[in-house]
């Protein structure tokens, strides 16, 4: 089954990609890192999670303001720079409002450090983004009771410090009151953080200090009001207004991400506590023969009223796929290399002008493509569809004359299997790596004909082969097949519903041990060459995948469809080019 998910937007307009793609650009410069990138709104140092947890630096209604948009890069980028990740997260508090402020303050360092010694440009990009931020504040229902007008003192008075800079005259008058009363209460701990900016250690303890502080009147606060109830609403939404991959009014969903620990503890080594009992299965070998045709009839059926122009979809992605090649040589052209077996001529007839010779090229599809079909438990109520789209795109590709496999990947059994008993029985080592037992399923594979490999897509009918995903290991599998087809391009589609999920492995390392571990895949195989893009069924997949499309939750494989998709792998294989030129 695949994990929880939480709400998120998938799509973005041309423009939002746009600046996205600027963001990006800005922070690598600033940090010099190429390593970072941007999945969705979400930022990795490599195939490791970077949180942006700040208040002024989430996603509010900013777009409209390039500076504020340039204040968030600068911002992310002195988080990047001058925070040790590793010290901050030995010492941020368990408490939810304590950990909020620890971590703003820890983000209020870096940014006063950048503005310090960087342009003056940079020093107004950072203050316009926390003005702007603070006057969206101004008017949120979270200011309206005495609880989230202290939270946000205490934020206007820190910056102040900090920064050496004075409060918006409009918010002054609001905080006046709360800033007289709590200063003393604090005053401690603000001349520490600006005594101490430049040694994070030093800065962690006042920080720690005053988070706990204003963690204890907040308490205080919620025990003596009148009004409980609305109290704890109010204490219950404002870490959400400073929390990361928060957003309103959305259509699809997003997996959630995080660091494992067991990963990290391992040096990003991914580990097996046991391979006996892994598997790779022709999945028609899994269905009775009759029952496989019977499967087959019923799709067939349905899948001529779909009314696809199969050759239509086949020349669009032969455009996508095809590459020059050469192809020999052309003779008795007027330029080009001399034609050594014309050299008599040219003696004889010296106006004769096509003794020359070209190399010939012609348009071939020179790629292969695999389709990796999750087939986790959640999976199976969209599997019709699922292979309707596959049953389309290997008959289009098939016609073209490119290679294609169709593979699936699941467990043998639920909840560990094998591994996980051999595991209770062995002493129960510590973040074993992943416990269960891989099936890995062969639908089609690239010597099969189309027409023949028709019947073994219907086993995806076969309810009992869902169980549970482990995608890391399935994509190291699908590109090491990829590669053995003699083509100079490997494409690969993944099609999920969300993220990798082993009930066993999760209880025996953390949550996000096998995610870590698909992120190191996906960027590993992608430095080798392959192209990686993901469907992603009702979800969106940008975490893990940087190109990707979000299919609705009951999408139809339709005409309208596949053109969506043919863009996903044209935009793919050309940004692929990119990267092999430059």
């Amino acid at each position: 089954m695949s994990r929880a998910l939480h709400p998120e937007p998938a799509l973005f307009t041309r423009a939002q990609q746009r600046r996205r793609e600027l963001t990006l650009a800005t922070i690598r410069s600033e940090t010099g890192n190429p390593e970072l990138k941007l999945r969705g709104e979400h930022f990795y140092n490599g195939a490791v999670y970077v949180p942006i947890s700040a208040a002024h630096l989430q996603a509010h209604d900013l777009s409209h303001d390039a500076q504020a948009l340039r204040g968030r890069a600068d911002a992310i980028s002195a988080r990047l720079l001058f925070s040790n990740a590793d010290v901050h997260r030995s010492s941020i508090p368990a408490d939810p409002v304590a950990g909020m402020l620890f971590d703003l303050l820890e983000q209020f360092r870096t940014e006063a450090l950048l503005s310090r010694n960087h342009q003056p440009g940079t020093q107004q990009n950072i203050r316009h983004r926390f003005d702007a931020w603070s006057r969206l504040a101004l008017h949120t229902n979270l200011m309206e009771s005495k609880l989230g007008i202290l939270i946000f003192t205490v934020i206007q008075i820190v910056r102040s410090r900090l920064f050496s800079t004075p409060i918006d005259p409009e918010i002054e008058d609001l905080i006046e009151a709360t800033r007289a009363g709590i200063t003393p209460i604090l005053g401690s701990e603000l001349a520490g953080l600006r005594r101490h900016r430049n040694h994070q250690t030093l800065y962690g303890q006042h920080a720690l200090s005053l988070a706990e502080k204003v963690s204890s009147l907040v308490k205080m606060h919620v025990e003596n009001e009148d009004d409980n109830e609305r109290s704890q609403q109010i204490l219950s939404a404002f870490p959400l207004l400073l929390s990361t991959d928060i957003e309103a009014d959305n259509t699809y969903s997003s997996v959630t991400g995080g660091n494992s620990k067991s990963f990290e503890m391992h040096r990003l080594q991914y580990r097996v506590f046991n391979r006996e009992f892994d598997v790779e299965v022709d999945a028609s070998s899994l269905v009775r023969k009759a029952q496989l045709a019977e499967f087959r009839s019923h799709l067939d059926k349905r899948f001529l009223h779909l009314g696809l122009n199969l050759r239509e979809i086949s020349r669009r992605l032969l455009l996508c796929l095809n590459q020059k090649t050469r192809d020999g040589w052309q003779f008795e052209e007027e330029e080009g290399y001399i034609d050594g077996s014309r050299l008599p001529q040219v003696v004889s007839s010296p106006m004769e002008r096509r003794v020359f010779i070209r190399e010939h090229f012609v348009e071939r599809p020179d790629s292969a493509v695999t389709v990796l079909i999750d087939c986790s438990g959640s999976m199976r109520q969209h599997m019709e569809n699922i292979i309707h789209l596959v049953d389309g795109l290997v008959r289009a590709l098939g016609i073209g004359g490119v290679p294609t496999e169709v593979l699936g990947y699941t467990t043998q059994t639920w909840n560990g299997g094998r591994p996980y008993k051999k595991w209770l029985m062995t002493g129960k080592q510590a973040t074993p790596g992943r416990m269960n037992e891989v099936c890995h399923l062969i639908f089609k594979d690239a010597g099969t004909h189309w027409r023949q490999a028709s019947k073994n897509l219907a086993a995806l009918m076969k309810g009992d082969i869902f169980r549970e995903g482990i995608d890391g290991e399935a994509i190291e599998w699908a590109c090491a097949r990829s590669r053995q087809i003699d083509t100079s391009r490997h494409l690969l589609l993944v099609i999920s519903d969300g993220s990798p999920m082993d009930t066993a492995t999760n209880l025996t390392n953390d949550d996000f041990y096998l995610d870590n571990h698909l992120k190191q895949v996906i960027a590993s195989r992608e430095k080798q060459g392959d192209i990686i893009t993901a469907l992603g069924v009702g979800v969106d997949l940008s975490r893990f995948y940087p190109l990707n499309l979000t299919l609705d939750i009951d999408f139809q494989p339709d005409s309208a469809t596949f053109n969506d998709i043919i863009t996903l792998i044209a935009e793919s294989v050309r940004r692929s080019y990119g990267k092999r030129r430059s």
